[in-house]
């Protein structure tokens, strides 16, 4: 049985396990990519390896990572839509820093037999191993996005929202909302959003119909559009998103927006539908906006959402890596996704 085939049964095993971590979703954001896992086994972090029977040897946590290769390097980097990713570690590992101490030791070690010229994850919110990593001399840097924790204690999600995104919502009160949008449209609306922007879309469409495909037969997946009616008699979409969910929290994934409808309140009636479905779902909510620009992150705070950090880890094994990745630009031009 392969990794990645051990892998699949161990998150059968544990459905806790956070979306971006599932097998499906790894498939899909890795299309025409590689990705493969990490696992590590009780008897390698114990210290008693000898008094670990094989019956009770099982996978304590595992590293799912996306595999990428540029002339003669190999790398690991996160794949594109997917902001959190790193370690996972089972309940036994969470409460024993001893042994979240050992493993990082066991990964820092792996990390280092595979040869490869960079490292870099974004580690989900309240894991303990960015920590560990950074004594193995890891690079770990802060990042930020915006949750809400705690929608069940209030009767509307509106309650803890500002004055200003009320009087949006209520201007934005005849547009209509529903889920029917779908992934071919959402991709042409999002286009044409990015275009009044004078930008480009930063994924193709064959990415989103996958990974919608995906997260639909899943069923963790929707898209809310919001559209309102023109003076001809039809409806137009002004703002729709694309969001995604696992057990305890709905991922504000793509949001978009027409900047001509700015004015009609719909960014701001697009994420209070979405604030609402996750409400409905008894979910969290994460606005998935990690170091956004401080005007996003005020519209954030707007709607009662609070700043969480979480943290990048990342170690440079060949330093002419480095110098690659500044004379192409990386994250603009060489190592688009």
């Amino acid at each position: 049985m392969t990794a990645k085939e051990q892998y699949s049964a161990f998150c059968q095993r544990h459905p806790e396990m956070p979306v971006m971590y599932q097998p499906w979703w790894l498939d899909a954001v890795c299309a025409g990519k590689e990705w493969d896992v990490m696992l590590v086994k009780k008897s390698e972090i114990s210290g008693q390896r000898s008094a670990v029977s094989e019956q009770d040897d099982e996978v304590v946590a595992a590293m799912p990572y996306m595999l990428r290769k540029r002339l003669q390097y190999t790398f690991i980097i996160m794949p594109q839509m997917t902001p959190y990713g790193g370690v996972w570690l089972n309940d036994e590992l969470l409460g024993s820093p001893d042994m979240q101490e050992r493993l990082a030791k066991v990964i820092a070690k792996r990390l280092r037999a595979m040869r490869i010229a960079y490292y870099y994850q974004q580690y989900a919110i309240s894991n303990p191993m960015a920590y560990w990593l950074a004594k193995q001399r890891m690079k770990v840097e802060e990042r930020v996005t915006y949750r809400i924790d705690d929608l069940t204690d209030i009767a509307t999600p509106e309650e803890s929202f500002s004055k200003n995104k009320k009087r949006q919502i209520d201007k934005a009160g005849e547009l209509a909302v529903d889920l029917k949008m779908s992934a071919e449209e959402f991709y042409r609306f999002h286009t044409a959003c990015m275009s009044e922007r004078g930008r480009r879309l930063m994924y193709s469409r064959e990415f989103l119909l996958v990974l919608e495909r995906k997260a639909r037969r899943a069923g963790q997946c929707a898209i809310i559009r919001v559209s309102g009616q023109q003076s001809d008699g039809s409806n137009q979409t002004v703002a729709a998103a694309f969001v995604v969910w696992d057990k305890r929290y709905m991922y504000y994934l793509i949001p978009a927006y027409l900047p001509s409808a700015a004015d009609t309140g719909a960014s701001a009636r697009l994420a209070d539908e979405a604030i609402r479905l996750a409400k409905e779902k008894g979910l969290q909510f994460d606005f998935e906006g990690g170091n956004s620009s401080e005007g996003i992150a005020n519209h954030y705070r707007q709607f009662g959402a609070k700043p969480v950090t979480y943290y990048s880890v990342s170690k440079l094994y060949r330093p002419s890596f480095a110098l690659l990745l500044k004379v192409n630009k990386w994250r603009e031009r060489w190592m688009k996704y």
